[in-house]
């Protein structure tokens, strides 16, 4: 088996060129697969976890990416040389917690960083001048005295420019508020029954805000719904998505279609071999919920924390980590979503893969929806630290 390095690997004599390279076809799916190459490296493993987080923001000034590393998080900016750090923004992010969630709009950024039991919220504005972010202001958001650990959280905007952080903590989930993005209100208590390894996550929808969260007591997804403008501690009495038959896990990640509605790929906790693994959820302009179960756990394949993101009046893909239970390697299978009458379709694309031997995952990508004409950029890591990159273009 010979390597063409930074390219593919060749395992069937059935290939085609891609990228320059050889496209190869995973054995039990006739899948085609590619070998990544590290675009960046930092001293942080599982450098772009966590599960419901988005990271990554292209707009006119380029593409951009947040990940973690030991001594603060970085931001890095895609140029002619491949990734880079901006130097300027990661020496002012030196000790912030590294887990981060990015609401980008324009040349404006807000980004949530989370600790153990810590919440920072960092703005920031393009300089043209500059030709990078400067960032305007960083504060931390209150956080309760009885506080043991914050898993994760999200950020948004609603129509009103009003921003909303949402967080679990001690078996709770909680919401902030802010009118201007620095000034933070105390948190509001949307739930108080959740398991410890519950999460949540925060999403704008048309006129309203969407407080999303799994609740494995239960085995229940739920949400809240905020309408723009009212007090900032009027929420909808929850709505349950779904309930029973263990259909809730601490995976959640939505996109948000152009027309309101919203589909939402998470997994639940069945962990029965030949029986689905994830849950798409589709919500209606209405409000009304759509699930749909798929992704079967396999004997020598375990699906695990899935995303999902669309093309803007276009195509969906849905994007997750697999774990081969035979010879404990992982890689990244990249598939679409295909609506067809009341029914769906789901099609592996393409699997990327490493040359590590452990651990790789935590997929993440952008919070808004990819433009057709853009680069439509998705990221994953391992536990040494190795950042990775593909655009879903190279496989349209």
């Amino acid at each position: 088996m010979k390597k063409l390095k930074g390219t593919l690997l060749l395992f069937s004599p059935l290939f085609c060129l891609l990228l320059g390279g050889y496209e190869a076809f995973s054995q039990d799916t006739n899948t085609p697969e590619l070998y990544l190459e590290p675009i960046f490296k930092v001293n942080y493993g599982d450098a772009t976890a966590d599960k419901p987080q988005s990271k990554s923001w292209t707009n006119e000034h380029g593409q951009w990416l947040v990940v973690g590393d030991e001594d603060g998080p970085k931001l890095l900016k895609k140029d002619a040389l491949g990734w880079t750090g901006q130097s300027a923004v990661n020496r002012a992010w030196q000790t912030l917690p590294s887990r981060a969630d990015v609401w980008s709009k324009g040349d404006e950024v807000q980004i949530v960083f989370v600790g153990e039991c810590a919440l920072n919220v960092v703005q920031m504005r393009y300089s043209k001048h500059r030709k990078g972010y400067k960032q305007r202001r960083s504060g931390y958001l209150p956080i309760p005295k009885d506080c043991n650990d914050i898993e994760t959280a999200t950020i948004t905007q609603d129509s009103k420019n009003q921003f909303w952080v949402c967080a679990d903590m001690n078996g709770k989930i909680m919401v902030w508020h802010s009118s201007n993005g620095k000034d933070w209100s105390e948190p509001f208590t949307l739930a108080d029954d959740i398991n410890n390894d519950d999460i949540s996550l925060i999403v704008t929808l048309k006129g309203q805000v969407s407080v999303i969260w799994s609740n494995q007591n239960t085995q229940s997804i739920n949400e809240r719904i905020h309408i723009d403008g009212d007090d900032p501690d009027q929420w909808s009495e929850p709505i349950v998505v779904q309930e029973g038959d263990n259909n809730a896990d601490d995976h959640l990640n939505a996109t948000v279609f152009e027309n309101g509605e919203m589909a939402m790929a998470t997994k639940n906790s069945v962990d029965v071999i030949n029986q689905p693994q994830f849950v798409l959820r589709f919500r209606d302009t209405k409000g009304q919920w759509t699930n749909i179960p798929y992704e079967n756990l396999r004997t020598a394949r375990s699906p695990s924390r899935p995303i999902i993101n669309h093309i803007r009046q276009g195509r969906i893909f849905e994007v997750h980590t697999v774990r081969n239970r035979v010879n404990n390697r992982y890689f990244i299978s990249v598939n679409e979503i295909i609506r067809k009458g009341d029914g769906w379709e789901f099609k592996e694309l393409i699997q990327l893969k490493t040359e590590i031997n452990g651990k790789n995952g935590d997929v993440t990508s952008s919070k808004a929806g990819f433009l057709p004409d853009e680069p439509k950029l998705i990221f994953f890591s391992d536990d040494l630290g190795h950042i990775y990159s593909f655009d879903l273009d190279t496989i349209l």
